[in-house]
């Protein structure tokens, strides 16, 4: 009974107790609404547009805890200075400290782009520029555009633009800028506080931060002309609300428009790149292999010092005993050795002559010697070897002497697939080098009921630009079933082997799975092609044209869109600038439709390439993503 009173008596107590802590626990608060307000500018030391301030620093407060951003990538200053300017937040004020001595009647401009958010929401403040001049007058035109990548009209961003008062051509390689600016998300450029013109305005992915174009690799746009500034009265309209619902007033207002705000650079990197032997190696005896960094008009000169020593001695300048297998832009070189005394060597000793970029970006002549070695597979002693896996390799070895070892025939490769489209042509890539080939060996058949008859009708050729790869031509019918055949025995590669019989079918398409897309084109007035890309900005197919007219045949049903290139040169390739000899870029031009093409179905269009805009012509889907962090 006492038990049970006493449990009575301590049930209430602990349901009390519980209760007075519940009472005295303070939950968090729920958090209520997003803070979306951008930071407040309160005041700035000195005052913006101030004249004759001649130190080196500022300060400019806001209401709220504050920071700048990436500044040293952001926070642009007018002049450029040699020495980068000392940005930092300093809880609700930022302060700048210029480096660089302060030249005299000059305006100066910090322009902060979207640097400055809020510490904690990351609200930006804006589009924010302070300026201030050290003698009686500021400068206050502006000019503005936007810098378009040249070979895709892509956006560029985080790209020097700068004004330049003297018009000489030279002034852009030998003067820094004397006013800068660098592009936006979107591409687009202010250059403010200039004095008035004439100027002439560049583009520059400035490499090693000097404000001039003094290394070819870096990205450049450059102007067809100069440009004078003037402002006009401009108007819009300006809504005044009662509440976030209900407009009070909507009304015109004046303001000040700064021309020119439609400059147009497009950016492009010149035919440069720096030339140097890469790689030098021998994969297999009866070849080696030479990769040099940049293309080249003329091959490197190759004479043979010495296979190795103890092997056959020292060999003149003739290049018979090797194949050189060159690509179109002569960078990636192969060597098939002839001479079997020769690619029997495990060493050679080569003499390379070739044009090498010097540290002036100069091509001069340079010699290197090499030793060219293959690697010889490690063989297993059997020191290491368990006795089981002793015997295994025994009964292996035992094995290999009574069964017949397998015929190392030349290999082949070839591009041929269960399906082919109609324009397919057919290549055929061997081993090596082809030293004999033995008749006619190749076999083309077309399969009409069960069985497959011979067709005489077609070309087997030599690729233009790959020493080992034949081509085969024909012209192929719709829905029809083909075979390839090659004789064994027939194609001799130069190291002895010869080739096993090769046969494959292959059928090709039906007209109905394909589409057509005919589009006359017109504002071009010389030589141009187009391009049919997919939704990654690839090209799909590409076309001359003829008449003003781009005939797409046979294309696979998808989304497609539509680019035109002035082939000013007519090589059938867009073509980079020059700012030496003053050539501007090939232009290029996007239709901003989306093509949906079905099986089975043809389109023809209509497309005037300077219906819109450079700058509106690309369609939003094959720009690239903005940043998110902007």
């Amino acid at each position: 009974m006492r038990s049970f009173r006493n449990l009575l008596i301590r049930v209430p107590v602990c349901l009390l107790c519980l209760q007075l802590v519940s009472c005295a626990s303070i939950g968090s608060p729920s958090g209520g609404p997003k803070d979306e307000a951008p930071p407040v500018l309160l005041k700035t030391l000195p005052e913006n547009n101030s004249r004759n301030y001649t130190k080196k620093k500022l300060e400019i407060y806001f209401d709220e805890l504050i920071s700048v951003e990436n500044a040293s990538e952001r926070v642009i200053v007018s002049p450029p200075q040699k020495t980068a300017p000392q940005v930092n937040a300093v809880m609700k004020k930022i302060v700048v400290e210029l480096q660089d001595s302060l030249k005299a009647n000059e305006t100066y401009t910090i322009d902060f782009t979207n640097s400055i958010v809020d510490l904690n929401e990351k609200n930006p403040y804006g589009d924010y520029a302070f300026a201030f001049s050290t003698g009686s007058d500021i400068d206050t035109l502006r000019v503005s555009g936007i810098v378009l990548r040249a070979s895709n009209l892509n956006p560029e961003r985080n790209i020097l633009v700068g004004a330049h008062l003297d018009l000489n051509d030279s002034a852009f390689i030998k003067e820094p800028f004397l006013r800068i600016s660098k592009t936006d998300a979107q591409g687009r450029f202010c250059i403010k506080n200039l004095k008035p013109g004439p100027y002439k305005i560049y583009a520059l992915d400035d490499k090693n931060r000097d404000y001039r174009f003094d290394q070819p690799g870096e990205a450049l746009a450059f102007p067809d002309s100069t440009v004078s500034l003037w402002t006009e009265i401009c108007q819009r309209y300006d809504t005044t609300w009662i509440d976030s619902l209900t407009i009070d007033t909507i009304r015109l207002v004046d303001y000040i428009c700064y021309k020119p705000d439609d400059i147009l650079l497009k950016l492009y990197e010149e035919d440069f790149g720096r030339q140097y032997l890469v790689k030098s190696e021998r994969a297999s005896k009866e070849y080696f292999s030479l990769i040099f960094g940049y293309k080249a008009d003329s091959l490197p000169r190759i004479k043979l010092l010495s296979p190795g020593p103890g092997d056959i001695g020292a060999q003149t300048d003739s290049t018979d005993w090797f194949f050189c297998e060159k690509n179109p832009t002569n960078d990636s070189l192969v060597y098939w050795i002839k001479d079997s005394s020769i690619y029997r060597c495990d060493t050679l000793h080569i003499q390379l002559d070739y044009l090498k970029t010097d540290s002036n970006n100069i091509l001069s002549a340079v010699r290197d010697t090499l030793r060219l070695f293959t690697r010889k597979p490690a063989i297993a002693s059997g020191r290491n070897l368990s006795d089981r896996e002793r015997s295994r390799r025994d009964k292996r070895d035992q094995d290999s002497v009574i069964q017949s070892p397998p015929i190392d025939h030349l290999k082949l490769e070839t591009n041929i697939k269960p399906t082919l489209d109609i324009y397919s042509t057919l290549y055929f890539t061997w081993e090596s080098p082809v030293k004999n080939i033995q008749g006619d060996p190749y076999r083309l058949y077309r399969k009409k009921d069960t069985l497959w008859v011979e067709v005489k009708d077609f070309t087997i050729e030599a690729h233009p630009e790959k020493f080992r790869t034949y081509l085969l031509d024909a012209l192929w019918d719709f829905e029809a079933q083909y075979k390839v055949e090659i004789d064994s025995g027939c194609v001799e590669g130069w190291y002895g082997k010869t080739n096993a019989k090769f046969s494959q079918s292959f059928s090709i398409r039906a007209e109905k799975e394909y589409s057509r897309l005919t589009v006359s084109i017109s504002g071009f007035t010389g030589p141009a092609f187009a391009e049919l890309l997919d939704k990654s900005d690839k090209v799909v197919r590409k076309t001359r044209l003829e008449e003003g007219v781009a005939d797409f045949l046979f294309i696979k049903p998808g989304d497609y869109y539509l680019r035109a290139v002035d082939d000013v040169n007519n090589n059938y390739l867009w073509d980079t600038g020059n700012y030496a000899l003053k050539r501007q870029p090939e232009e290029v031009f996007y239709n901003n439709k989306l093509f949906s093409l079905k099986a089975n179905w043809e389109i023809n269009e209509s497309w005037n390439i300077r219906a819109l805009a450079l700058k509106e012509q690309k369609p939003k889907d094959l720009k690239p993503a903005e940043p998110k962090n902007r």
